[in-house]
């Protein structure tokens, strides 16, 4: 899946001694389409992959999206 606007993207985020995650839309020999999140608990972890989905229609409404998801996987970490 991937949202409207067809345009490969990545926003990824990490911590120096800890969690590395992030929401790419690119081809990845891991999952099956282009958009998905992928996430390692420690730099020395392998990746878990879910695919996902966002309805913006622009690139300032999918970065929307896609900080708001981001910050909503953060706070359950916590």
């Amino acid at each position: 899946m991937r949202t409207p606007i067809r345009a490969d993207y990545t926003v990824h985020y990490s911590e120096p001694d800890g969690l590395d995650c992030g929401f790419h839309c690119e081809p990845n020999p891991h999952v099956d389409g282009l958009l998905h999140y992928q996430q390692r608990e420690t730099p020395n972890s392998t990746y878990t992959y879910e695919p996902v989905s966002f309805g913006a229609h622009s690139a300032t409404g999918l970065l929307w999206e896609v900080m708001d998801a981001l910050g909503g996987r953060l706070d359950t970490r916590e």
